[in-house]
């Protein structure tokens, strides 16, 4: 790709106090052989050398901006978007790793296809367990179907994160982008949306590697729970088409409040799973549970 070229895939990466891990971040994106790109690095008011490490990278393919949008990864995202030049949108998170070949295997899929989207696989490390390498992998082989419509497994479960996908553009602005109110879950709320616009292709490989701190958002499980009924409430009647899928999340989220020890919700949770589901035992046993520590402790 020439200077003046336009790219053929803008990558975005939201930047907040990354200092120690986001030139390898940004690094792994531009040794990418797919070398027809942009990478607009967004910083979300950094408090420490975040932007001072950014400006050090030298490569004209690299754009630094800052957020102006509201403060967070989403708002980031959606700032870098709208300055993107390319036809498809990929995201990298300032603390990930792309490994070689993630881009071109994608872009082999989604060029001269139906797909909107692709996504490939992922492996979780968590730096406080440098004992185990790997934690986990995305997405569990055993969900269906993973390629195509894949609404009939995307309702039930949170499998594909941004740093996993490319979408074509006009796809993610028909959508309307990243919902800036959630406080998780972002990537999969943005996927209910996406894939609901045409069919998605899965590369089967491992071709990011995410990385768990302590300071990271998928540690919270109170932002999770939050994020978790806003997206419930906001694709109710989605879900609904598909059979069990509320009960499942219901029962979910009075699982994920009887952690916190808040049983009033958590009974309420349960109630609504039992009425999607009178038939379930589980359900049955959990909301009677439930209903009694509501009313006396």
């Amino acid at each position: 790709m020439t200077f003046a070229s336009l790219p053929r895939v803008s990558v975005i990466i939201p930047c907040h106090d990354r200092e120690e891990t986001v030139r390898e971040a940004v690094q792994s994106v531009l040794d990418q052989d797919f070398s027809e790109l942009e990478v607009i690095a967004v910083d979300d008011r950094s408090a420490d050398r975040t932007l001072e490490v950014l400006r050090g990278i030298e490569d004209p393919r690299l754009k630094i901006l800052s957020n102006t949008g509201p403060q967070g990864a989403s708002g980031a995202r959606n700032c870098g978007v709208a300055l993107a030049r390319a036809p498809w949108i990929a995201f990298q998170d300032s603390d990930d790793i792309w490994l070689p070949g993630k881009l071109s295997r994608q872009m082999a899929r989604l060029e001269d296809s139906d797909f909107v989207a692709a996504y490939c696989g992922m492996q979780v490390k968590d730096d406080a367990r440098p004992e185990t390498p790997v934690q986990k992998r995305y997405p569990d082989p055993a969900l269906s179907p993973l390629e195509g419509d894949i609404l009939p497994s995307l309702t039930r479960q949170s499998y594909i994160s941004t740093q996993m996908l490319v979408v074509r553009r006009d796809v993610f602005d028909a959508v309307g982008g990243f919902d800036e109110a959630l406080p998780a879950l972002v990537d999969w709320e943005l996927m209910l949306r996406v894939a609901q616009a045409g069919p998605v292709a899965f590369v089967d490989e491992d071709l990011v590697v995410q990385r768990m701190s302590g300071n990271s958002i998928t540690r919270s499980s109170r932002r999770r729970l939050e994020a978790q009924a806003h997206v419930l409430a906001k694709h109710r009647d989605l879900l609904a088409g598909y059979p069990g899928v509320l009960a499942h999340h219901h029962h979910r989220l009075a699982g994920a409040h009887r952690a916190f020890g808040e049983f009033a919700p958590a009974a309420r949770h349960a109630a609504a799973a039992l009425r999607e589901r009178p038939a379930n035992p589980r359900y049955v046993l959990n909301a009677l549970y439930l209903r009694s520590r509501a009313l006396f402790g």
